[in-house]
């Protein structure tokens, strides 16, 4: 019993102190504010060039076409890039992952120090897995670019009525998912909860969904999938924004 008992306790810590990993201040007044302008990770694509799919029945959006990562990967040096991000409207950029959770918190995509650091896939996880987790910094610093700064655009109910699709490629193909819900945690740390399957998996995505900004009424099953975004959020103390949604 008090094996149990240490072996949760154990686990609460390696929760709180992986989440922790993820945070960063950008409010201290830095020189040379220009260099964070842009992002290294992102693809920019004109809205010429992307192409429309159909996403269900009569639904059509504009995405960013595929990438060629092997070439991403040469491009930048550096063989940890596992996939692209996109949500149309928002941002379209490259995902590394990394040998655990604490290197691209500050390191650019081209393996350089950097305070912005890289979004990245949780190490513990692949493209195959049944959850996704990838996480990236929020600033408060509007100078200092981070694409995950927009992800609190969905705090806003019309963007997030609007704009529900995330994709992602990887080398062997692309899924697309369905943003469910938008919630801000505090204590709460169902999300880094990577094992559960069965009704089990059920119950932790109505977790993941519960007591949300916005939600959006969505099936899933125990054969669903998801995808989970992290970044830290700056109107709480150590509180995060999680996006989840639902593989399609």
């Amino acid at each position: 019993m008090k094996n149990k008992k240490v072996l949760s306790i154990l686990f609460i810590i390696i929760i709180i102190v992986s989440i922790s990993l993820i945070i960063i201040d950008f409010n201290k007044p830095r020189e040379n504010d220009h260099l964070f302008e842009t992002t290294p990770e992102e693809i920019i694509v004109s809205e010429e060039d992307k192409e429309p799919v159909e996403i269900k029945e009569d639904i059509t959006i504009k995405i960013a076409p595929d990438i060629d990562l092997n070439e991403a990967r040469l491009n930048y040096g550096n063989n940890d890039i596992i996939g692209r991000l996109e949500i149309p409207n928002l941002f379209n950029i490259l995902i590394v992952k990394g040998n655990n959770n604490e290197y691209y918190l500050n390191h650019s995509i081209e393996r350089k120090e950097d305070i912005r650091g890289s979004e990245f896939m949780d190490y513990r996880l692949n493209v195959n897995s049944k959850q996704i987790n990838i996480y990236g910094h929020n600033s408060r610093d509007e100078k200092i670019q981070v694409p995950f700064l927009r992800l609190e655009k969905y705090l806003n109910e019309e963007f997030f009525i609007n704009n529900p699709y995330i994709i992602f490629q990887y080398d062997n193909g692309k899924n697309i998912y369905e943003i469910i819900s938008i919630k801000e945690i505090t204590t709460d740390y169902e999300h880094m909860n990577f094992n559960t399957t069965g009704t089990d998996f059920v119950k932790h995505v109505d977790k993941l969904k519960s007591n949300s900004i916005f939600t959006r009424d969505l099936y899933y099953d125990e054969n669903s999938e998801i995808i989970v975004l992290q970044t830290c959020s700056h109107h709480l103390d150590n509180a995060y924004y999680i996006i989840t949604a639902i593989k399609l």
